[in-house]
């Protein structure tokens, strides 16, 4: 889809550089892969010129005409390939992947993304990590399968004075609507109400320092995790959303017994051609604040599914994205639903992940797992969110990360011991990702 919708900021582009800002840190996705064999640097090189000539490689530039959304434009990256020579073990793997997310990729630079390697266990481990408001995961799985450089459209339809018509009709015709919707349905006038009230000063004193979550990643076999959703009457998302929803009821304390939120990205992509940096809405799911249970799947699964249906483009922001685009800053930040911060754990299910994506410097890996972090932490009096997990499925085997608060969840030796007590619960095996066995018979 290489048309002016994917080479435009969204709202939830703008939403995310604007969090980086406002929230003192920015998100970034990493995706991880763990090979049997070495990988040869001039193979990685070759790996990151690809990566250099697609969609990851584009920076926002302003807008030359009033009204027009900002434009993604090409960029060179000036991060290069990193190689470690120092071989890992098992106790220095985990620090190294956290430094190479903790690396800066500022909005406002030219470092876009980074990509690492190093030795481990005879083979190697490789890292990518990319700033959400460049790419969300999906985009970030597709530019890693595309052969295609990315470049974007030109001609008038495509200008900043075609964008800024495009917007201002759409804000006429759509906010009409949209008026008339808001007469009829109170909840939704006292909802923008709400959003436009003045947020009361913060309490006097020092900030809260950030806080860098913590992470256990575990592999997990694919059939038995199936197996297991349907026995309980759920699927495979909803025995995820579950475990989430129990490492937050058993771990977080809460101050009033309310519904738990879990922030689910809703994916908004049209196929893998979709170019778009963003294309997805953190919609909220409440889910009950009672004690941990290991049996029932089916008001989850069917509250995801009611949610999901009503759900959309449109859930970003709380009038139509047209007009949202042509507000004052002030005005857009607070006509906005609250993103996957502002609830207490997100839970990312990537899928299956693509065999392009699983074959990296011509070799295929092992495993591949993804995480979300908050760089160089969370302000926990600026957010919410205390969780947040990411599920991958390569061939038979699932690799579940899960990142959290060290206050709630202790370092990553704790992390892993509860994440692991969850999963038994279940009636699931976990198994520490560095050293799981290889399961996928194609060895590149």
């Amino acid at each position: 889809m290489n048309d002016a919708t994917s080479w435009r900021l969204n709202p939830t582009d703008e939403m995310l550089h604007h969090a980086a800002q406002s929230l003192g840190s920015s998100r970034v996705v990493q995706v991880l892969w763990r090979f049997s064999a070495p990988l040869s640097a001039e193979a990685l090189q070759a790996e990151w010129r690809r990566l250099d000539g697609g969609l990851l490689s584009r920076r926002a530039a302003p807008v030359r005409f009033p009204g027009a959304r900002r434009a993604w434009v090409r960029a060179a990256n000036s991060q290069p390939l990193h190689l470690e020579q120092r071989p890992l073990t098992d106790a220095t793997a985990p620090q190294w992947i956290d430094a190479q997310i903790q690396e800066p990729l500022p909005t406002d630079s030219a470092a876009l993304w980074r990509l690492a390697a190093a030795p481990y266990r005879g083979g190697c481990l490789v890292s990518l990590t990319v700033p959400h408001f460049r790419s969300d995961g999906l985009g970030i799985l597709n530019a890693l399968a595309g052969s295609t450089v990315a470049r974007r459209p030109a001609g008038l339809r495509h200008s900043d004075a075609a964008d800024a018509l495009r917007q201002v009709g759409g804000a006429v015709v759509q906010s009409a609507r949209w008026t008339l919707e808001l007469v009829r349905n109170p909840r939704r006038r006292a909802l923008i109400g709400t959003a436009l009230r003045r947020r009361p000063a913060p309490p006097p004193g020092p900030p809260a320092q950030p806080r860098f979550f913590t992470t256990a990643i575990v592999d997990v076999d694919a059939s038995a995790w199936e197996e297991r959703a349907r026995a309980c009457g759920g699927t495979t998302n909803s025995l995820f959303l579950e475990i989430a929803a129990n490492l937050v009821r058993a771990h977080v304390p809460r101050q009033e017994r309310s519904d738990i939120e879990l922030g689910i990205p809703m994916n908004l992509r049209r196929g893998a051609a979709d170019e778009r940096a963003n294309a997805l809405v953190v919609v909220p799911l409440g889910v009950p604040d009672r004690p941990v249970q290991h049996e029932d799947l089916r008001r989850t699964r069917q509250a995801t599914k009611t949610l999901l249906e009503g759900s959309g483009a449109h859930s970003a922001t709380l009038v139509p994205a047209p007009l949202w685009h042509l507000l004052p800053t002030r005005l857009a930040g607070a006509l906005k639903n609250p993103g996957a911060q502002q609830t207490d754990a997100v839970a990312s299910n990537f899928g299956q992940a693509p065999d392009a994506v699983a074959r990296l410097a011509g070799r295929t890996a092992e495993s591949v797992a993804l995480r979300t972090m908050n760089v160089p932490g969370l302000h926990p009096d600026k957010a919410r969110l205390r969780a947040s997990l990411c599920l991958c499925r390569l061939g038979s085997r699932m690799a579940l990360t899960v990142t959290g608060m060290p206050d709630h969840f202790g370092d990553s030796t704790s992390l892993h011991r509860l994440v692991a007590e969850e999963l038994t619960a279940w009636g699931l095996t976990a198994r520490p990702w560095w050293c799981a066995p290889a399961p996928d018979p194609k060895k590149g």
